[in-house]
């Protein structure tokens, strides 16, 4: 099937036309089929959506709790993907990726497995935010009933923080926070529902000496606070994907809040 292109975003990098190349957002019509990849925060998951007039339908879809071994995991998922829904991978008329933020080895490897298979079916590659898709998985009831602080795990201490409207937009620019900065956003935006994979990141009112009982991520949070946890992954992605207009659509390129962990070699 035919894509059509729509309105330019300017991203460093973007897909298919090198760095300072506009990203074209793609308008997804109903009947199409679309391959999401997630590979940013605690699970890899993959899920294929054929799009609808409204809500995609679900095909198929694998997610696994994991921080590392994607690499190994990622491409197999694919295929189980694809076998379960009895289609070949010429099937697929683009292909949607998480760019985070989250964790450095599967983000790369989600956004790296995701351009390689656009370039190889000659389909456009899709990014969206994991914050968005984090909030985009909230009951229906919950998401639109106020505001959002969506938490992502860092693999630090500091989760990764953004404060999304009812719409999902941002409110302000995401953030790495330590603790002081988030009671802080959290008296500022009160109340909202909480989300997120980062939320065992809040520490008020643990137990001392250790985290607080299995369960209950959340120790004491703001009055007001709602906690909803939860977290991005690949079928969230579709439904963010089919939005009207592609609103949501950003070039596949990793989105970094902070410096990767990596330590240099020592000079001479």
């Amino acid at each position: 099937m035919a894509i059509r292109m729509t309105g330019e975003t300017k991203a460093s990098g973007a897909e298919g036309g090198g760095k300072g190349a506009p990203f074209r957002k793609v308008a997804l019509r109903p009947g199409q089929i679309v391959l999401a990849l997630e590979a940013a925060g605690n699970t890899c998951s993959v899920a294929l959506g054929r799009m609808t007039a409204s809500k995609p339908e679900i095909l198929a879809a694998e997610n696994r709790a994991m921080e590392h071994g994607q690499a190994i995991a990622l491409v197999p998922m694919i295929a189980a993907v694809m076998a379960k829904a009895g289609l070949a991978m010429q099937a697929i008329d683009a292909v949607a990726v998480g760019i985070g933020p989250g964790g450095f080895t599967g983000l790369r490897i989600a956004l790296s497995t995701a351009r390689g298979l656009g370039l190889a079916l000659q389909v456009p590659v899709i990014g969206l935010s994991s914050f968005q898709a984090s909030a985009v998985a909230l009951p229906p009831a919950i998401r639109e009933g106020g505001d959002i602080v969506v938490l992502l795990d860092s693999r630090r201490s500091e989760p990764y923080a953004a404060w999304l409207g009812p719409d999902l937009g941002f409110r302000a620019t995401p953030i790495l926070l330590d603790e002081a900065g988030l009671a802080a956003l959290l008296a500022r935006v009160s109340p909202a529902t909480i989300t997120g994979d980062g939320l065992s990141l809040w520490t008020q009112g643990w137990p001392e000496g250790g985290r607080p009982e299995e369960g209950r991520p959340e120790g004491a949070w703001p009055e007001g606070c709602k906690i909803q946890p939860g977290g991005s992954d690949a079928t969230a992605l579709l439904d963010l994907a089919a939005e009207i207009d592609g609103r949501f659509q950003v070039a596949p390129m990793p989105f970094y809040l902070r410096e990767p962990d990596v330590s240099l070699p020592k000079a001479g």
